[in-house]
């Protein structure tokens, strides 16, 4: 088995969809789930599909002096083990007006992004923090438990770690700071991609080293999905180019996240690309795929709108989509896929699926009250 692919062996697997900073909470849902196994007598694992920074998701009460008490909150209880102490340096950096680009606009202490920051950088601060908190936390849980407990790449993880940074860029300024780099180091690996300096962080060599893909004996669990290149190959190559393709992404790693194998929209972790529409070519890139790597299933998580047309203009308030973006489901063809992102960065619900290996049983386990059910049968929706 290559390096960064997990063969789970377990009999049930509990798989989570993207973090976004929110590990707190998964962390505290996986220890009930945990329970929950133990006491039904599963021989279980959980997976968790990626994504562990760049949350957008604000608590009900996000008001400027609210944000500043939880950050407090989070210094207080991350000092404690980290010694993240207020006059850390940290770059000052502004998103353009409704645009992705930004500058750097100066540097200060976290003292002074708390006591003069504006609303924007408040947030970011806020964000930073928990996925700082989510990176110790996953990190110690993973180490803690390394044949139980799985932690995959996603593409926000691979952004952060390449450098030249395409999401969240202000959050992750302040992130890298947070975790002790000085602000010279973090501009020129925001600009110009510095991994090796980048892994003289424990955690983040510890996300360095996260697996690609999980196989159980009937699925493949992974971040973004197969690209429609990757179905092509494989209906060629069939079982042998599943396991080149396994070995061939490995290798990728090797030389880096820059490498091809790991493009932004146009690779296994960001399939969205207009090229690598795979969901909508009626199923055959999927079907391709599990019939090339003799699974049944394909778990991903990666994007909560697998449920509608590639570019629609979704309006995320209105109630009826938010049901869809909110809940894990199966999707054509014929429920192989798992759609497993319920848009946490966007304060969506907290959902776990489960699924006994070998049978077809997929359910869904509701993170605020622990009830499961079937998953919802979904897609296609106009």
């Amino acid at each position: 088995m290559a390096d960064f692919t997990v063969q789970l062996t377990q009999s049930v697997i509990y798989s989570i969809g993207d973090t976004h900073s929110r590990g707190r909470e998964i962390l505290d849902f996986c220890q009930k789930l945990e329970t929950r196994a133990a006491e039904q007598g599963e021989h279980a694992a959980f997976v968790q599909l990626g994504d562990l920074c760049d949350g957008f998701a604000l608590p009900e009460d996000s008001s400027i002096d609210s944000l500043k008490y939880k950050i407090r909150c989070l210094l207080s209880s991350l000092d404690k083990k980290n010694a993240i102490h207020q006059d850390v340096p940290l770059i000052h950096w502004k998103k353009y007006e409704d645009r992705r680009d930004g500058e750097v606009v100066g540097q200060g202490t976290l003292a002074d992004i708390l006591d003069h920051g504006e609303w924007n950088e408040i947030v970011a601060l806020y964000e930073a923090l928990n996925s700082c908190e989510t990176l110790g936390g996953y990190s110690q849980k993973q180490k803690s438990d390394p044949d139980h407990f799985y932690v995959l790449s996603g593409n926000h993880d691979a952004d952060l770690l390449r450098g030249r940074c395409r999401y969240g860029r202000q959050q992750k300024h302040l992130l890298l700071g947070l975790l002790g780099f000085r602000p010279d180091e973090v501009r020129e690996h925001m600009l110009h991609g510095t991994p090796d300096v980048m892994l003289r962080h424990p955690w983040l060599a510890w996300m360095n080293t996260r697996p690609h893909i999980a196989l159980s004996q009937d699925t493949a669990y992974m971040h973004g999905g197969p690209t429609r290149d990757i179905g092509v190959r494989l209906q060629r190559e069939g079982f042998q180019g599943f396991q080149t393709w396994i070995e061939d992404i490995d290798q990728a790693r090797t030389r880096g996240w820059d490498d091809p194998a790991f493009e932004e929209h146009a690779s296994f972790l960001s399939p969205d690309g207009a090229a690598n529409d795979w969901i909508r070519d009626d199923g055959e890139s999927l079907r391709d795929f599990c019939r090339a790597s003799q699974l049944s299933y394909i778990a991903v998580g990666h994007s909560p709108f697998l449920d509608f047309p590639k570019d629609m203009m979704l309006d995320l308030s209105h109630p009826p989509y938010r049901a869809l973006f909110n809940t894990p489901a199966q999707l054509p063809p014929d429920g192989k896929l798992i759609k497993h992102d319920t848009d946490l960065k966007r304060s969506g619900e907290l959902w776990a699926c489960r699924h006994e290996v070998g049978t077809p049983v997929w359910t869904g386990i509701c993170g605020a009250d622990m009830t499961e059910s079937p998953l919802r049968m979904g897609g296609n929706t106009p």
